[in-house]
């Protein structure tokens, strides 16, 4: 693989414009957009909001870019696609009404005109995902954004996925990192 998840990005971002599919960056990169210290990943993930009509041609789309899509793709909950050299990217297709509002509640980045869902929808995501480095990352966030942030918001959506104590653990390694 010669190419960075810098590359990658772009190159999803462009095709996604291309075809006019709502996107945002989410995952392991917008963390690192929202905390202190950044932490290796090895793909990108990128939210879209798609139809199935919408979401056939964005797959061919990447095809005919070299990229290569995952088999189980029609089930319509994530793509993964991989391009011989630039990596992985993720496609994680919209289906909740939660993933629709992080979606419209996007906003600009620093790279190159991709929008990345708002640090309080990302916690939210992370949160639900409750994987080790998830919360490691919904920790960073805390620490490095936690008075902007808001915790009402956040702490609704994660009710609502039943992930209230993984969230409350998280605020708790937070405020434990930040009196260290």
């Amino acid at each position: 693989m010669s190419g960075s998840l810098l590359d990658a990005l772009l190159a999803a971002h462009e095709i996604l414009d291309d075809v006019g599919a709502t996107h945002a960056l989410c995952g392991g990169l917008a963390a690192n957009l929202y905390r202190t210290e950044l932490r290796a990943t090895s793909d990108v993930d990128v939210v879209i909001g798609v139809s199935p009509v919408t979401l056939v041609e964005v797959v061919e789309r990447f095809e005919r870019g070299g990229w290569t899509a995952n088999a189980s793709w029609h089930q319509g909950e994530q793509v993964r696609l991989v391009h011989p050299d630039l990596g992985r990217v993720d496609l994680l297709v919209a289906g909740t009404d939660f993933e629709h509002a992080a979606l419209d509640h996007a906003v600009p980045s620093t790279i190159a005109g991709v929008r990345v869902v708002t640090p309080e929808d990302l916690i939210v995501m992370k949160t639900v995902a409750g994987r080790a480095r998830d919360v490691e990352a919904v920790v960073a966030i805390l620490v490095a954004r936690g008075e902007t942030l808001d915790a009402a918001y956040i702490a609704d959506w994660v009710a609502a996925f039943g992930a209230t104590q993984t969230w409350e653990r998280a605020q708790l390694e937070a405020q434990l990192e930040a009196e260290a």
